[in-house]
């Protein structure tokens, strides 16, 4: 059976709205197909050209007396393998009118082999054809998100490489390492044959375990720490929040009782979501009190002094992203003070009980009590926390020294197994796969072992047409 063409992928890669130019980027196997039928002249290779884009008249509705469309356009066209993806681009630069440059794009996506580019696509398909390593990529993503100067900082380091050839070089040492121990298992049975001393080994294990020590608790611990996004718990009185927030904890925080009013503060505690989104997203859950203003049965008298309805509406205002929670699934939202940009998840809680009058679901139905689908919950949070922080570089960072971390404790042990004044190793196969262990971390951190939930999570951070 022959094996399927690539999709090639097509989007625009400039901001949305209306500017004096807009970039249409397009990668795959049909660009020079694409570029025959609707680009005259041929651009040349690597050169920026001024083309014409031949476009369907029948798009544009009315009468026109000519049988072709066209359009005036820069256009820049790269073979592969020498692209950012590694694969034919094209990149049409248009007046940046969004029906034009929609018009254009739908008339690309007719052609066979043609859709459209989904949110990181491009730049992961330079990760797959080798072309960007899984840190490069979180550092593109961390700087379309950059918010401050640190920030900015941090992700040009992760985008220009500067950071994964520190990992590479404790990779190629660990690598160096590994064989020198397991040479010494092939010779075990040739006592004046030993590849490394156990006491020069030791000292080399030292000297990597703390540059990685240093690193994950010094500067990726600074960079990635303090910016966990805020999540926040909001719903009417008694609407199950303060439930649904010891359960996600997995250990009783808040007081949970049926007399309104019961939660007056806002409480916030970290919640580390490493299995569900993959190692380095924590956030910060915030059980905020019920507002008033939500709750809807009525001969509910004011439960809450105005101070608790203040903090909660100034927890709201600050917060990254939301967990709308109701009972009844009716969701209002007046009066609650919510930004318009905030990401919401919608959780109807209490779903053991009856929906009640104007019952409409939600993204998610829960209980709390036993757990029923608490694991959809904490996997929509990491989707709004991801979306909230935009691929930001704290999260990309707190990943890395987490993996670093862990690969650290592998090389304590491995450390503790050897005895330096000995003449060979007494255990060289326990030695060997605590730092294959150890090793295979960092690649975790290079994206050359990375599961692919990780990778989806890092590449599902990116704008459309990046």
């Amino acid at each position: 059976m022959a094996t399927p063409q690539p999709t090639t992928i097509v989007a625009c890669a400039t901001a949305p709205g209306r500017a004096d130019r807009a970039i249409i980027r397009i990668s795959g196997p049909a660009v020079a197909d694409l570029i025959e039928h609707f680009v005259q002249p041929t651009p040349t290779a690597r050169i920026v050209s001024v083309c014409e884009v031949l476009l369907d008249p029948s798009q544009w509705g009315g009468r026109l007396a000519r049988p072709s469309f066209s359009c005036p356009a820069l256009v820049l066209f790269a073979q592969a393998p020498s692209t950012y993806t590694g694969e034919d681009t094209l990149e049409i630069i248009l007046p940046g009118n969004p029906n034009l440059i929609e018009r254009v794009i739908e008339l690309l996506c007719k052609c066979d082999g043609v859709c459209r580019a989904g949110p990181g696509e491009f730049s992961a398909r330079a990760y797959l054809n080798n072309k960007l390593s899984l840190d490069e990529a979180e550092g593109i993503a961390a700087l379309i998100a950059a918010r401050t100067a640190d920030d900015l900082v941090a992700a040009r380091k992760l985008a220009a490489g500067e950071t994964g050839s520190i990992y590479r070089t404790w990779a190629d040492e660990l690598t160096t390492l590994l064989a020198l121990v397991e040479a010494g298992i092939d010779f075990v049975d040739q006592e004046d044959v030993v590849p490394i001393r156990p006491g020069d080994l030791r000292t080399r294990i030292e000297h990597l375990r703390a540059a990685m020590t240093s690193r994950a608790g010094g500067e990726l611990a600074s960079q990635a720490g303090g910016n966990s996004p805020l999540v926040v718990l909001v719903g009417p009185t008694n609407a199950g929040k303060s439930t649904l927030f010891n359960a996600l904890l997995s250990r009783t925080r808040s007081v949970v009782a049926l007399q309104v009013g019961t939660t007056r503060d806002v409480l916030i505690e970290e919640l580390h979501l490493d299995e569900t989104a993959g190692p380095g997203l924590t956030v910060r859950l915030a059980d905020l009190p019920g507002l008033d203003s939500l709750s809807n049965e009525a001969g509910i008298p004011p439960a809450f002094s105005s101070s608790s309805q203040a903090l909660a509406r100034e927890a709201i205002n600050n917060a990254d992203a939301i967990i709308h929670c109701d009972p009844r699934g009716e969701f209002t939202t007046e009066s609650w003070g919510c930004p318009d940009t905030t990401p919401v998840l919608r959780v109807r809680t209490k779903a053991d009980q009856p929906g009640g009058i104007g019952h409409h679901g939600g993204d998610i139905e829960v209980c709390a009590l036993d757990g029923w689908h608490l694991d959809v919950v904490r996997r929509g949070i990491a989707d709004i926390a991801l979306r909230a922080c935009g691929g930001s570089c704290s999260v990309a960072l707190a990943r890395h020294a987490r993996e670093i971390a862990h690969a650290v404790e592998r090389l304590t042990t491995v450390e503790a197994q050897i005895d330096p004044t000995a003449h060979a190793l007494d255990t060289p196969e326990l030695i060997a796969d605590g730092l294959r262990s150890a090793l295979d971390l960092l690649k975790h951190v290079l994206g050359r072992v990375t599961p692919d939930e990780v990778i989806g999570r890092v590449f599902a951070t990116f704008c459309v047409g990046k």
